[in-house]
């Protein structure tokens, strides 16, 4: 693959030997940092790292001695190396799409591990972004993969070497075929709005206002609006009641949404023998429980 310019960089043991590649100003050194947790570290290069922030102080210090070999032991950013990493820098703004790489903080690295470089390439958080300096750079995901990115611009980051390093970082926007975005409203009120909207085939979260239990939810949204994958009821989560509220109150809750159902199925309200039948079950179905958690 190498030969065809396909280079897999996934050895920990070769992280000091770049792929030298040339144009008209020179060679630019391309250094590649497999992800790797610290044990991984630890077992490789049989050195002491407890974090990432210390398996990633050992990575770069095996690559360091190379650099100054490669360019006369002159160690600063004109010598026009590049390396490429996956890791979460510390600081760095996530989404909900991205695997943790550890728990409690301690996935995160410091951004000044990579200041002798000419550019950082990242990989891993899904939004572009870039710490410490304009050179460490994340170019984000290409696409939008949770809700949580739907305010993010997509991009591709195109950097220009000059002569002595990094020259120009461009991003250049793109545009998928179908957005991801969350629409706020009454079922009646979003399902009207649809037919004027240019943007009917986007990925949508739906975020209903309406108080009371609606049937089928998903199949009225999914006529006008056909790819629709998530729906939150923040309107019927606060006309319920909360956990810790009073008996009397849970069952008036559950008798209300009974009540908006029964409704919906049969076209007309409950009779008052209803009520009273239906009041009565969920009174029988209380106690019960109760009796069971006591035993």
């Amino acid at each position: 693959l190498a030969q065809s310019g396909v280079h897999i960089l996934g050895n920990i043991q070769q992280i000091a030997d770049p792929v030298i590649l040339e144009d008209e100003h020179g060679e630019v050194a391309f250094f590649g940092l497999p992800y790797a947790d610290p044990a991984t570290v630890r077992h490789a290069l049989q050195v002491e790292a407890s974090s990432h922030d210390e398996a990633m102080a050992q990575l770069i210090a095996v690559i360091k001695p190379k650099l100054r070999a490669n360019f006369n032991n002159n160690l600063n950013k004109s010598n026009r190396s590049v390396l490429l990493s996956h890791c979460f820098i510390d600081g760095g703004q996530s989404s909900e799409s991205e695997r943790p790489l550890s728990i409690g903080g301690a996935d995160r690295v410091s951004y000044q591990h990579f200041a002798d470089f000419s550019y950082v390439a990242l990989g891993h958080l899904h939004g572009r972004q870039y710490k410490g300096s304009g050179n460490i750079r994340y170019s984000g995901s290409i696409l939008k993969y949770s809700f949580s990115e739907e305010k993010q611009i997509k991009s591709v980051t195109l950097v220009e070497m000059g002569p002595s390093g990094v020259q120009q970082i461009d991003q250049i926007p793109l545009q998928p075929l179908r957005d991801m975005r969350t629409i706020t409203g009454a079922l009646a009120d979003i399902i009207e709005d649809a037919f004027n909207d240019p943007k009917r085939d986007d990925y949508l979260q739906i975020r209903l206002t309406d108080k009371h239990a609606i049937l089928d939810v998903m199949g009225k949204l999914r006529q006008v609006y056909p790819n629709v994958l998530h729906i939150e009821r923040p309107g019927l989560m606060a006309a319920s009641p909360q956990q810790n509220a009073r008996r009397d109150q849970l069952k008036k809750g559950e008798f209300s949404m009974f009540s908006d159902f029964f409704e919906q199925i049969n076209g007309e309200p409950l009779s008052a023998e209803q009520q009273s039948y239906v009041l009565q079950t969920l009174a029988d179905l209380h106690e019960k429980d109760l009796h069971n958690k006591a035993l």
